[in-house]
Order: structure tokens, then C-alpha cells, then sequence
């Protein structure tokens, strides 16, 4: 099997497959300074699919309900059947790519066009009343469910969608070439189901990525426009793309990718790796700032960081463009309100740590990459004293139909309304902040 590459409208080369072995093989015309992550040859061999693309196949069941529609039974032929991919590329057949006309794209600049693509002016909750002309089919497919979640954003679907701000409507998108992406709410992990005890029961994960992604806008990150849309019992949830500008498309890399392993390593790195790699990569402003966000991380809670949820993008859409910056921030929720997901402070290993992470344990992280210890006390002290100030004003935002939700919380019919649930993991949170990152004794504690 052979499949053809195209980036950004060119062809770049082939993939085929065959007898184990997986071969990519530069056009003749793409020059070697414009040969791309962990291909650095004209032709590359490996006995797995490589990384670059590897990344980009949905996870767990998703990709297996892609391979069953399709009788799939080679690592490339997946690419073939991709929708919504990240980025500019591409994957065609012989017969597909004759037909297809390739083109040179207009070339823009990421940092100029960054707040326009961002576009995350919205205000919090931001809860859209447009009609949504979505069939159930496309909302919940059959065959898209598992049992127990050990992360969250590995297990979301997503597909794009038209969002139609002047009749307010929202509709699934056949082109797939929209600016954005909705991910509805899963009707398996929302069921609360008490005598299956190997089910995870995840409620509202929307609100709380709505919630959480808002909350790391107002703490000065980098994130696309999101919100979210009452469907039934739960919420949909719609973000913007940041890999497009209009029609224009640019790239992006996940650290994991950087590391050139595949997704199934996405745990198995550690935090100081990450930022070793991005070290290669970007300036010091922008480590700091992503040491900023692993902060960040740790005071809410967010227990599904991991190597694939960071990412750089390219400076531009050149195809030989090679200058990287950290990309827009996504997948953003605390895992401490789910029982399957509550043990983690962040996905990834700080000084051999997951859960229960402390101050030494970020200052000791923070000498890999040369941050001043007194700038990392200082992040450490500000960050968590924001989130104490200004989280319980997020609760206080959400409208009463959504604090009222029901919460089950015992199989003899137990339950408490969503607010009660975020009231909680506030104050168990500040008590974490307080016993782990913050000095009870310090002459500037938040607690004076």
C-alpha cells in the first residue's frame, strides 16, 4: 500500500507499507533543509508508523472504531480516514491525489494573527443559545464507549462543526474545514451505572474543561475561544481551532512528538523531559512561561498533563519554516472532582511525583531549564494565592441550572448538585495548596 503526504497544499511524499516495514520517501523536489520531525532522511525506515504522524490518530477506542468501519488491517492505511487533523497535512491515495490541485498558500505569521485566531474575548460561562442541527448519529456513534477512563482528553471525540453566529445555529461540518471543533458530551461516562463497578462514571467533564480553560485565559494563558451548549441532561462543548487562519493552516507539534516516541508514551515521559526537549526549542521566556502552566497545573489539579496535551507551534506556515513557539493551551480540567481520576495533581512525574506535589519538588524541576529559584517562588505563591481569591467566583458565575445538576455519589440513590461538588474540591484543593506549596510560616503567606 502506498499512501501520497501533502502539507500545506504540496506534496511532500509517500508512505507505503509492506512486510512489516513502514517507508517514508521525500519528493525530489522538497530540499533537505525542509525535511521535517524525526524524517531527516530522503527515505526513512521503521518497523512502526513514525511518531510524526503516529500522533496523530484519534486514541483508544476512536481509532478502533475507525479500523472496524473501514476493515483496516495496516498501521498507514488509518491516516487515509482521518478527519479533522491538526495541522496542514494530508494523506491520499494514488487515485485521489491525481484529482487534486496542489497549490503554494498564502504564508502569515502566527504571533501577528495569534489574537485573531485566539479570539477569547467571550465571557465566562460562556453558554450559547444557538439551535443545534446535529443528527444523534454524528453526536453518538455506536461502538465509541470503554470502561474505565485512566485520562480524560484520550477518551473525547471531536468532529467539526459550523458555528453560524448570524442565525445562531450550530451544524455538523462534511467538509471538515471549519475553524472549529465540538466535542460532545459522552452519553456512557455521564450514565451513572452503581453495579458496574469497571465503569467510570464522569459527569459534566464539559462544564468543567469550559470552566477550567476560562480560568487559565484569566490567569493570562494562552487559550482558543470555547463554550459550551445545553443538549439534553449535559453540555456540548465547542472550541476554536488555533492551526487555522481563516482558510490558511499551520502546524503544530506535541512535545511527544518532539521526544519522537509515540502516543502510547504520553505517560511514560516525565515532566522534566518535557521541558528538557522544549529547552531545544524555544526562548527562555516562553520555558518560563510553560513552567507557568505545569504550575498552574499542579494548583488545580489538572491530573491528564501529559506529553501530548503541550505543544509548540511553528512561527509561520512556511513549509520550511523551523522556528518554534509554544502553541495556544488545551485540554484543560481538574481530574480531582472524577473517583477514577482524582489521585494525580498532573499526568506526568515532577521529581518522581504525580500526586501530592510540593514546593521543593517544582523548585527542584525548575533547575533543569535554569529558572531562578526566587522567580519559582514567586510563580508558586502567586499562582495558588490567585486561584484561592478567584475560583469560588466561577462557581458563583454558573447559572442555577447548571449548579443544580445532579451528582451521584452512592448506588443506594445518594446524590449532591454539581455546585456542592466544586465547593469541595475548592476547599480540599486549598488545603493541598496550603500543606504542600505554600510555607505556613512565610512572612508574605497568602494566609495574612
Amino acid at each position: 500500500m502506498k499512501i501520497f503526504v501533502v502539507k500545506n497544499k504540496q506534496f511532500i511524499g509517500t508512505l507505503s507499507e509492506e512486510i512489516g516495514k513502514i517507508r517514508f520517501v521525500y519528493n525530489d523536489e522538497i530540499p533537505a533543509g525542509s525535511y521535517f520531525q524525526g524524517l531527516k532522511e530522503k527515505e526513512n525506515i521503521s518497523s512502526n508508523l513514525f511518531p510524526i504522524f503516529e500522533n496523530m490518530l484519534p486514541e483508544f477506542e476512536q481509532l478502533n472504531f475507525i479500523k472496524a468501519q473501514n476493515n483496516i488491517s495496516t498501521q498507514i492505511e488509518v491516516l487515509l480516514y482521518l478527519t479533522d487533523i491538526h495541522g496542514s497535512y494530508e494523506f491520499y491515495t494514488q487515485n485521489d491525489i491525481e484529482k487534486l490541485e496542489l497549490q503554494k498558500q498564502n504564508i502569515f505569521n502566527f504571533i501577528d494573527t495569534k489574537e485573531e485566531i485566539l479570539d477569547n474575548n467571550y465571557t465566562f460561562p460562556n453558554i450559547l443559545d444557538y439551535s443545534l442541527s446535529i443528527d444523534d448519529s454524528i453526536l453518538y456513534p455506536n461502538g465509541l464507549a470503554n470502561s474505565k477512563v485512566i485520562g480524560l482528553s484520550g477518551y473525547q471525540y471531536k468532529f467539526s462543526i459550523i458555528k453560524d453566529d448570524i442565525n445562531k445555529t450550530i451544524s455538523y461540518d462534511e467538509t471538515k474545514n471549519s475553524n472549529y471543533f465540538m466535542k460532545p458530551y459522552s452519553k456512557f461516562y455521564t450514565s451513572y451505572m452503581p453495579n458496574e463497578k469497571d465503569r467510570s462514571y464522569i459527569p459534566y467533564l464539559l462544564i468543567n474543561e469550559h470552566l477550567f480553560m476560562s480560568l487559565a485565559r484569566d490567569f493570562g494563558f494562552s487559550v482558543p475561544y470555547n463554550g459550551i451548549i445545553k443538549h439534553d441532561s449535559d453540555y456540548h462543548y465547542i472550541i476554536k481551532r488555533f492551526d487555522r487562519y481563516g482558510e490558511l493552516k499551520i502546524d503544530h507539534h506535541e512535545i511527544l512528538t518532539l521526544m519522537n516516541k509515540n502516543s502510547d508514551q504520553k505517560y511514560k515521559v516525565s515532566m522534566r523531559e518535557v521541558l528538557e526537549t522544549a529547552k531545544m526549542y524555544i526562548s527562555k521566556e516562553q520555558l518560563v512561561e510553560l513552567f507557568r502552566f505545569i504550575v498552574f497545573s499542579v494548583v488545580i489539579g489538572h491530573g491528564d498533563l501529559h506529553a501530548k496535551n503541550l505543544s509548540l507551534i511553528y512561527s509561520s506556515n512556511k513549509l520550511d519554516e523551523r522556528a518554534m513557539q509554544l502553541s495556544p493551551f488545551y485540554d484543560i480540567s481538574t481530574t480531582k472532582i472524577y473517583k477514577d481520576t482524582k489521585k494525580n495533581d498532573v499526568g506526568l512525574k515532577i521529581e518522581n511525583r504525580t500526586s501530592k506535589v510540593k514546593k521543593t519538588d517544582l523548585l527542584q524541576l525548575a533547575l533543569c531549564i535554569d529558572i531562578d529559584q526566587n522567580l519559582v517562588d514567586n510563580l508558586i505563591e502567586l499562582t495558588s494565592k490567585q486561584f484561592i481569591d478567584t475560583f469560588q467566583t466561577y462557581i458563583e458565575k454558573l447559572p442555577d441550572s447548571i449548579k443544580a445538576l445532579p451528582y451521584h455519589t452512592s448506588k443506594y440513590g445518594g446524590q449532591k448538585p454539581f455546585e456542592a461538588v466544586l465547593k469541595e474540591y475548592y476547599k480540599n484543593r486549598v488545603e493541598d495548596l496550603y500543606n504542600n506549596l505554600l510555607e505556613k510560616f512565610n512572612s508574605h503567606s497568602i494566609w495574612e
